[in-house]
């Protein structure tokens, strides 16, 4: 599919395939191997020649072509590939790192839907800025690309990074005291993630991990309690055990305790929070830095301050979260969907390292993850409703909410964030899909209920498809 530079003004949202940082779209509509071959071919002229570019993907069944088509325009601008193969999102990075690459290219839709693909992209080990990728647009539909043959070779860091996870987590050794379930929904964690857990002595078992870029089993969302009933059930048939589910492509993680409940991504982000904060302050650390989502619930952030941290409100998505990790060398990046970004790995985000790190926190206090849970705060908040784009405008829906409730001090980070006396609402426009994202959150059951009640009769259009995404997400 050839588009013409005077067709990008046609694009709409639907079949658009560029988002802030990143490119997502279903497959060959909105990306295709010929877009790929020019986006290939902008990204070797934009770096100088020889540049060493890693390229990876995950598994989807588009991936194959998507790749070498990326990689066919990358050698004829001159650049240095270094293909990775296919694994999760995280090894690429680790490969771009230990290669000391100039960028790194993976196709790859993370959590979307099986037809859809995409490019994830780092430029000088930086996460794209919204002006990066529009340069890089501007080149790929100029179609002015350096003619300079470059060269591919083949690359495996599979087992050095095993190694390296070996070795990190190596006191982990459980000998089979602790039981967990994987859930790799056919993703990119299907093979690695087995291997490293059996080779720590973990006492558990696998539920869809066999890569299969259609996933037959579920969907490659994680962070959706409704997508992981079978491991619920996994989990509840594999007494005392911990289910650890991944996306697609393996940044995010989603947790099952062991009474078979799902806990939630602001629960996790607390137990980090506190365990990396504690630790810091013993330790005379006076960095305690950590940059929090701004979909997370409230009761993160305020979490985060009660143990002596200074909580920073970032943009949803990785390039704003790693970039602002990096920029103010933070402890952590706390995501509301299950994406946990470590300094230890240079500000990126690892969902294998982050399920260890939860398991690792469980060994340390003693508890198990439904005991750990149990000390929280309360939450009085919604999941993330997503809503169709096709069934409500974001600026129809800010303009009902801000009508709702007039008092509240408004937030621009990322979408509108309603702050008042009594609790939160959230409505942003999704940055991957065309969907919007609305949390509601009240600093007690009954402020909670209250705020949900307005913010649902405000959006009358979507209100009985709110109630039952409450419905289902409330649903054993």
């Amino acid at each position: 599919m050839m588009i013409d530079a005077n067709e990008i003004e046609q694009l709409t949202p639907a079949n658009d395939p560029w988002k802030p940082c990143d490119l997502r779209g279903v497959y060959p509509d909105a990306v295709s191997t010929d877009l790929f071959r020019d986006i290939g071919g902008a990204i070797g002229t934009m770096l100088p020649p020889a540049s060493r570019v890693v390229i990876a993907g995950d598994y989807r069944l588009s991936t194959l072509v998507l790749k070498q088509a990326l990689s066919d325009g990358l050698q004829c601008a001159g650049a240095h590939v270094l293909d990775a193969g296919l694994g999760p999102t995280p090894l690429a990075y680790f490969a771009a790192d230990r290669m000391k690459a100039d960028a790194v290219l993976i196709v790859t839709a993370s959590h979307n839907p099986a037809a859809h693909n995409g490019l994830k992209l780092m430029i000088a080990s930086l996460p794209t800025t919204p002006e990066q990728l529009a340069r890089i647009r501007s080149l790929t539909y100029a179609r002015e690309f350096r003619s300079e043959q470059g060269r591919k070779e083949t690359i495996d860091l599979r087992p050095e990074y095993a190694q390296t996870m070996l070795e990190r987590w190596r006191h982990l050794n459980q000998n089979g005291r602790t039981k967990v379930v994987l859930d790799a929904g056919n993703g990119a964690w299907s093979v690695i993630a087995p291997d490293i857990f059996r080779r720590l002595n973990f006492d558990f078992q696998c539920i869809s991990c066999i890569a299969d870029g259609s996933f037959p089993d579920r969907s490659p969302d994680c962070s959706q309690a409704s997508n992981l009933t079978r491991l619920r059930n996994a989990v509840m048939n594999h007494a005392n055990s911990i289910g650890i589910a991944w996306d697609g492509d393996g940044d995010r993680v989603a947790f099952i305790d062991e009474e078979g409940n799902f806990v939630s991504p602001d629960e996790i982000a607390i137990l980090m929070a506190i365990a990396v904060l504690e630790e810091k302050i013993a330790s005379g650390s006076i960095n305690t830095r950590i940059v929090v989502d701004v979909k997370c619930s409230d009761i993160v952030w305020r979490s985060i301050q009660s143990c002596g941290g200074t909580p920073l409100l970032e943009r949803t998505g990785h390039a704003f979260m790693r970039g602002r990790m990096v920029a103010e060398q933070a402890l952590m990046g706390l995501d509301a969907c299950g994406h946990y970004f470590f300094q230890e790995l240079n500000g990126g985000d690892d969902g294998l390292y982050a399920a260890l790190f939860v398991l690792e926190l469980l060994e340390k206090t003693g508890r198990s993850l439904a005991e750990a849970r149990r000390t929280l705060p309360s939450i009085f908040s919604t999941p993330e409703l997503r809503i169709p784009t096709s069934l409500l405008t974001y600026q129809d829906a800010a303009m009902a909410l801000t009508g709702a409730f007039p008092d509240a001090s408004i937030m621009e980070i990322d979408g509108f964030r309603f702050v008042m006396r009594d609790g939160v609402v959230l409505i942003r426009e999704s940055g991957t899909e065309p969907v919007l994202s609305l949390r509601i959150e009240g600093f007690d059951a009954e402020k909670y209920e209250r705020i949900l009640s307005q913010s649902i009769q405000c959006l009358p259009t979507v209100s009985a498809m709110l109630g039952q995404a409450l419905q289902n997400a409330t649903a054993k």
